[in-house]
């Protein structure tokens, strides 16, 4: 491990690594039925398009400091402020789209799915807004993306877990790499560059997920989630 913010090959092999796990992580659920792509929601492909142009902006942004083509990066950057909301909208439609499914399967999966997406949501928009508002201080802004770039990998992530292995490590995998990549930067920082913990940007990320795998943990089982799911079941037209 590195120090991110000053390692832009790192951050683009990062950010690359994410988008392939991601995509592979779909295969089963969108790519295998390239190219008719028959019983596949149009919305998926904008969706599957958001999600992209996401990964691109993550990708292209380092190699444009790294060109010191400053002024296109902040252009790029301010399209950011566009696609981020866009993409919590698309993520939201996907959800309702997907809930019909998951409540055939059982109530359950269908609280714990919905509750995961929403929740991801709230912790993808805590870190890029974060990441904004520290836009002229590099460190905090690379760990911002970081949080919000690992929310996004999770779910893409966890379906190839589940598709090659089970779904239980596929949980585990989900819950742990958040906390693992962040712990393997926080040390670093502390044996490498005697930088304290408790004044690094990379410690938000713990202490967001940690908060979002309490709620996960305990907002299924509340009756408001039960009656939320209905109501948004109630809502969803039958495809």
């Amino acid at each position: 491990m590195i120090v991110m913010e000053n390692n832009y090959k790192t951050l683009v092999a990062l950010f690359i690594g994410m988008l392939l796990i991601s995509v592979s992580g779909f295969y089963n659920t969108y790519f295998q039925f390239f190219p008719l792509f028959e019983n596949i929601p149009f919305f998926t492909h904008i969706h599957f398009i958001i999600f992209l142009s996401w990964f691109a902006i993550l990708i292209w942004q380092p190699l444009l400091i790294k060109q010191k083509k400053f002024d296109l990066h902040r252009k790029v950057g301010r399209f950011s402020y566009f696609l981020a909301p866009i993409m919590v909208v698309s993520i939201l439609v996907m959800v309702k789209i997907s809930i019909g499914k998951n409540i055939s399967i059982s109530m359950q999966q269908a609280k714990m799915a919905t509750a995961g997406a929403v929740l991801d949501l709230l912790s993808f928009s805590v870190f890029y807004i974060y990441s904004m508002l520290h836009k002229n201080k590099v460190r905090k802004h690379v760990a911002g993306l970081i949080g919000a770039s690992l929310i996004i990998l999770n779910p893409g992530m966890g379906r190839l877990i589940s598709n090659l292995f089970n779904q239980e490590l596929a949980i585990l995998a989900m819950s742990l790499t958040p906390f693992i990549a962040t712990f393997s930067i926080l040390l670093y920082e502390k044996l490498k560059l005697k930088r304290p913990i408790f004044k690094s940007p990379y410690l938000l990320i713990l202490l967001v997920w940690t908060i979002e795998l309490v709620l996960f943990i305990m907002l299924p089982g509340t009756v408001f989630w039960e009656n939320f799911i209905g109501w948004i079941s109630e809502a969803t037209p039958t495809p």
